[in-house]
């Protein structure tokens, strides 16, 4: 039975490239939350520092604001665009973009700020504050709504892995220092300001 074997082969073989695709979006969606957690941190570190301390708020500011921005593209570009068909819901997708919309514009006026401002701390406060409540409905919405969607996830994780590393050259940040939250030179020249 030369088509039994082949059946088998064949329905082996998508097995594995299924686990490979389930696998790959679990990293997806891993790197994001990582990026969730890490920023969301980093709101919680403003809360507690010292306003005065202009040098470390502005670091602090200055990093949270390019990992958003690498966070961001990646969403845009790449993972919102391939996972739009596979929501029931696209309008979760559309919902996300507007938010992202907003964040650019706070992150625009802050890079236009200095620490001294008056309004500064509470630009970046509000700026967390949307941050968090996008973060709840994407992991509680849009991750969830796409667990059991068949796409080529390796591709998509492939692309996502590039670009990020590809923007956290360009934004003066090592893989260290984006998992970690440490060690960005805010005055590097490609830092943004």
């Amino acid at each position: 039975m030369p088509g039994t074997r082949t059946e088998s082969n064949t329905s082996s073989s998508h097995r594995t490239a299924s686990r490979a695709d389930t696998a790959a979006l679990d990293e997806i969606i891993d790197q994001l939350k990582e990026d969730h957690r890490r920023v969301k941190k980093a709101f919680r570190e403003f809360e507690k520092m010292d306003q005065q301390d202009e040098s470390a708020c502005e670091a602090l500011v200055q990093r949270t604001i390019s990992e958003l921005e690498i966070h961001a593209e990646l969403e845009e570009d790449l993972f919102y665009p391939a996972i739009r068909s596979a929501l029931s819901d696209e309008g979760l997708i559309d919902e996300a973009e507007v938010e992202h919309m907003t964040f650019h514009v706070l992150i625009d006026q802050l890079k236009k700020m200095e620490p001294s401002d008056d309004r500064y701390s509470a630009t970046f406060t509000v700026l967390g504050e949307y941050i968090k409540h996008h973060v709840k409905e994407e992991e509680g919405e849009i991750f969830t709504g796409i667990g059991r969607a068949r796409m080529n996830w390796r591709s998509l994780r492939d692309d996502m892995q590039q670009l990020r590393q590809q923007r956290m050259s360009e934004h003066g940040l090592a893989p260290a220092d984006a998992a970690e939250g440490e060690g960005q030179n805010p005055s590097s020249s490609d830092a943004p300001h």
